[in-house]
């Protein structure tokens, strides 16, 4: 059976990349970045090694066993165009059906594990967020379960103006998230206006990295009761791939 060779991933690319924009420029760390990036192939490689465990042996039947390695050659084919023509979801598609098929393939695992790679540095936004603003669209749309990195750098007013009685946070608005304070950079994930008021926010914090747990836009605000009367405003890039 031949094995078609592959692309090099050469991270490098990505970090000249990165050096080109001015807010990267300021904020990247690169020995905190090449943590992350090892953190990221540690989960990767432990979720290839939890999806071998239950997959079936090969097949004892000589003429199906002739049918797996015929789909594997095609498949490692086609995957390979995909890659070479940057199509990084269908390629990785492709490899993970040759892994259910071909229990603990090594081409397979790699290349599954290389398009998430890549999948993860495809598309960068920035983002200016104001801290006067209520939801703001950041205009990338998440793919569920894709991972997201996200970069942030500013600083920030509360300002809350109030006579002796104080001020109630109205029980829509109370985080259900104890992390989740007065000023603290909050986001959803969001298809519609709707989902805006009853999604469950959560933290985005400098340097983080999470995976989508659902597909839509990410929205971006302060949280706090009244927003109009603050100051200042956070500069946010949004590393990840994007759907249209």
């Amino acid at each position: 059976m031949n094995r078609l060779p592959f692309l090099l991933v050469v991270l490098a690319v990505c970090l000249a990349n990165d050096c080109r924009q001015p807010v990267l420029a300021q904020n990247t760390n690169l020995k905190r970045f090449q943590q992350q990036q090892q953190q990221m192939q540690r989960r990767m490689d432990q979720a290839v090694k939890d999806a071998a465990k239950n997959q079936p042996d090969l097949p004892s039947d000589p003429e199906l066993l002739s049918l797996h390695k015929e789909f594997i050659v095609k498949a490692e084919k086609l995957a390979g165009e995909y890659e070479r023509k940057k199509q990084y979801d269908k390629a990785r598609e492709v490899f993970e059906a040759m892994a259910r098929l071909v229990p603990k393939y090594p081409e397979a695992d790699a290349g599954v594990k290389r398009m998430l790679q890549m999948q993860s540095m495809k598309d960068r936004k920035v983002i200016k967020v104001e801290a006067t603003g209520g939801w703001q669209d950041s205009g990338a749309q998440l793919i569920k379960g894709m991972p997201v990195h996200v970069e942030v750098k500013g600083t920030w007013r509360v300002v809350l103006e109030t006579g002796p009685e104080g001020i109630e946070i109205p029980e829509k608005m109370r985080p259900r998230d104890s992390r989740i304070k007065l000023g603290t950079l909050i986001g959803v994930i969001a298809s519609s206006p709707s989902e805006l008021e009853t999604a469950k926010p959560f933290v985005v914090k400098h340097g983080g990295d999470f995976v989508a747990d659902a597909s839509g836009r990410l929205f971006l605000r302060m949280f706090d009761v009244d927003p109009t009367d603050n100051q200042g405003e956070m500069m946010v890039l949004i590393q990840s791939t994007f759907g249209n």
